[in-house]
């Protein structure tokens, strides 16, 4: 109950106005194991514990603005910190070290990976089916001759740097290239959830009302897990149940061209939106 309360307090906090950057911040503490640091991109890699009614334990990136603070620790090193959300991004406000380690963490799913089959790009990928908003049956073949970009989601995530950012970026990327006549039916965007069982197509509608989706050329979808996972493990993208409804998850966007082969693969949430309608772009014009 209480992960549900605080579940409905962040989506209220998170969920304002998508144009209008709320001055909100909620924090909590964090601690873990550093994985790696990059101090170009101001990003440290934290196989972090369970975040007390909001986050499962997983191993992801975070964002510092305070780049003194990637100076002060090294990989293997356990930590403090205090996590910062507010709508629109999520940032480590502090980092202390409590422990050291002479072997460097390693990401939980790294052994899941080695048996995964993974896609390359410029390979066709399979023809699988969802159900959209409408509760339409759809599947992949149906966007032959177009360009398509598609992200997962799950509509209950609280992280602004995560399923919200996929779902902004996209909502720009609609309004652009609606702008653009020349490119009239010749592209698509997915967003697929991993969530089916919260998920429904009434909820994934509701969810593409709030972006201002146009379901002409932006579907929500989903289906059964098994389904879902088939697409989702060929891209990489690593999910596990919490309490609360909340998804422990990493982030996957993928461009496939119009004859449904693997154009690109973007990991985690640092490309642009911009980038993304680039590529969608090039893939039109390589397509004639």
């Amino acid at each position: 109950m209480k992960n549900q309360i605080l579940l409905v307090v962040l989506t209220v906090m998170l969920g304002c106005a998508k144009d209008e950057p709320s001055t909100e911040v909620a924090t909590f503490s964090l601690r873990g194991v550093v994985v790696s640091i990059s101090h170009e991109k101001k990003r440290i890699v934290i196989d972090h514990e369970e975040i007390p009614d909001y986050m499962k334990a997983m191993t992801m990136p975070f964002k510092v603005k305070d780049s003194t603070l990637l100076t002060k620790v090294r990989p293997g090193d356990s930590v403090l910190g205090i996590l910062a959300v507010s709508r629109a991004e999520s940032w480590l406000e502090s980092l202390t070290v409590v422990g050291t380690s002479e072997e460097p963490a390693t990401p939980s799913s790294a052994a899941d990976a080695m048996f995964r089959r993974i896609y390359k790009e410029g390979e066709k990928l399979p023809d699988l089916t969802f159900v959209n908003q409408d509760g339409k049956r759809v599947k992949l073949s149906d966007y032959r001759g177009k360009t398509v970009a598609m992200t997962f989601v799950y509509s209950r995530c609280p992280l602004p740097d995560f399923c919200i950012r996929m779902s902004d970026h996209f909502a720009r990327i609609q309004k652009n290239l609606k702008r653009d006549a020349s490119l009239s039916g010749k592209w698509h965007l997915l967003t697929i959830s991993f969530d089916p069982e919260f998920d429904s197509p009434e909820v994934m509608k509701r969810y593409g009302k709030s972006y201002g989706a146009d379901f002409s050329v932006w579907e929500f979808v989903t289906d059964s897990l098994n389904a879902v996972v088939d697409l989702a493990d060929g891209l990489g993208l690593v999910t596990d149940d919490d309490e609360g409804g909340l998804i422990a998850h990493n982030l996957r966007t993928a461009v496939i061209d119009q004859n449904g082969s693997l154009v690109l693969v973007y990991k985690g949430n640092e490309w642009t939106a911009k980038e993304l309608e680039d590529a969608i772009r090039a893939a039109i014009l390589r397509a004639g």
